[in-house]
């Protein structure tokens, strides 16, 4: 077998190699059961038969699958169930405890009988929410400024997010049922 010199190659007479840029060869066909099958059962299939064997995949085909795709795949989907049944988990009503946490960092350093906000010498509107009892006396305010017009905290220094405000109204609803 002699080589062809690079100007006497033409088209499709091309042999591949080096020579050509190819470090490869090309992949060669994998064979399907059909290409084992006789010229009398292929003249029996349908056209129906024909359709379903491009669909179904064969174990050829499956040879040819990648398997980091179907591991990226599979983790996709695991990642896909575990932030669906994290966002099925409804919290339960808010206790006392969280509510009191909610107002020591958001409301307790302007109301409260010593505050510690700069700019207050005494708690505003005489509004006190250090405890249970003066919060639950509050209710219908804190409410109103809190959680309806967003008034409070103050220009939302502290940054109160949507999901505690909705804690502190479930507070409040759930304690005037």
């Amino acid at each position: 077998m002699t080589r062809l010199k690079l100007p006497q190659r033409v088209g499709w007479a091309k042999a591949l190699g080096i020579a050509d840029g190819m470090t490869h060869r090309p992949r060669a066909h994998l064979p399907t059961p059909f290409d084992f099958a006789s010229v009398q059962q292929s003249r029996r299939r349908t056209a129906w038969a024909k359709a379903e064997s491009k669909i179904v995949p064969t174990p050829q085909r499956l040879g040819r699958l990648c398997p980091p795709y179907v591991g990226a795949a599979l983790l996709v989907a695991v990642l896909i169930a575990t932030a669906t049944a994290a966002f099925a988990q409804v919290p339960g009503p808010p206790t006392d405890a969280e509510i009191l946490a909610l107002m020591k960092v958001h409301c307790v350093a302007c109301h409260a009988a010593e505050p510690t906000h700069e700019a207050f010498a005494k708690a505003p509107a005489g509004v006190l929410l250090e405890t249970i009892p003066q919060v639950a006396a509050n209710a219908a305010r804190i409410m109103t400024q809190v959680v309806v017009n967003r008034a409070m905290p103050l220009g939302n220094e502290i940054r109160m997010t949507d999901e505690e405000r909705d804690r502190v109204a479930a507070w409040i609803e759930g304690r005037n049922k």
